[in-house]
Order: C-alpha cells, then structure tokens, then sequence
C-alpha cells in the first residue's frame, strides 16, 4: 500500500513508467447499472486524472481496478435498487488487481491524497503492487508516510494544503 500526493502530471508520469514494464488495464472502480464495464489501456486516457476532484475527501473519489492485460474482470451484482440491476466493479471479486485513487486537485488550494493498494496477496496482484511503489519510490521525494511528486512539492511550497480531506483541520496536512 502506498500514499501519495501527485499532480496529473506526476501522477501520469508514474502510471506510464509502470505501462512500459507491464500490460496494464484501468477500470473504474465503481457502481455500474449495465453489466458492463469501461476500460482504458493507458493511463492518458483515464477521464478523471487532468480534472479537479469534485468530492472533497480523498476516499469518495475517482478510483481504478488495475489488472493485467488478459484479466476478466469480474462484475459483482449488487442489490436492486428503485426496481434496477446494478453491479460493482471491486476488488473483492478481481483477486489479482490493485485499486488506484488518484487523488488530485480540489478547490483553490487543497490537494488531496492519493493511494495505491490492494486487498489481495495473489501473485499477480503483489507484482502490480510492488511494480507501482517502485515506480514511485523511484519518482517521488518521501515526506513522512507520503510519496510526493515533484509538481506536488511545489504547491506544498507554495501554500497548498495536502491533505485526505478538505474537511480535515489544517494540523492534520501534510508538512516538512
């Protein structure tokens, strides 16, 4: 499991690195009404990276099932709710994937956290794991618990406040 505070362009940096060394897929990690999933196959073309965070809390926003090219990912069905179907993209039916939440901008000044993890101990799963915390140990400075990009360190400087929560008191932000 790794935290960390990035700027798309960080971020984007680290997820290509990891693309070059293994075939990768995103899905987003979320509640679907189709029994159909999105994918994307590079890290350019995730819909939510260059966008500000539009919750404030890192933990509800925008997320990613990574797996291996190959992988089927598998839809858990959800209970119906007002009268429809509906499934979840999770881990708890993908075994061999981790779960990215990129974290990202979110206001004027607040850049919220993001994490890489999984909640499996298959080998496949570990490799995509240890794959994404090198490639940030290798890209990013350690500030206490955190990896932070470079484009992160400069709002950090700047005044930014880098937290897991905008709603979180400011004694709580990540500082030198």
């Amino acid at each position: 499991m790794a935290f960390f505070f990035a700027t798309a362009d960080d971020l984007l940096s680290v997820l290509l690195s990891v693309e070059a060394r293994h075939s990768i897929v995103y899905t987003p990690f979320e509640h679907i009404c189709e029994p159909r999933a999105d994918h994307f196959l590079t890290a350019r073309d995730l819909p939510t990276l260059f966008r500000p965070q539009p919750f404030e809390s890192a933990g509800s926003g925008p997320g990613y099932l990574v797996t291996e090219v190959g992988t089927d990912v598998v839809l858990r069905p959800l209970p119906r709710y007002e009268g429809k179907d509906r499934w979840s993209v999770d881990q708890l039916t993908n075994p061999d994937s981790t779960v990215l939440r990129h974290g990202g901008l979110y206001g004027d000044n607040v850049l919220l956290q993001g994490e890489v993890r999984t909640a499996h101990k298959t080998r496949i799963a570990a490799r995509l794991q240890r794959a994404f915390d090198a490639a940030l140990r290798k890209q990013f400075i350690q500030i206490r618990a955190f990896f932070v990009g470079p484009g992160a360190e400069v709002l950090l400087d700047s005044g930014f406040r880098l937290t897991t929560a905008q709603q979180c008191p400011p004694e709580y932000d990540l500082r030198r």
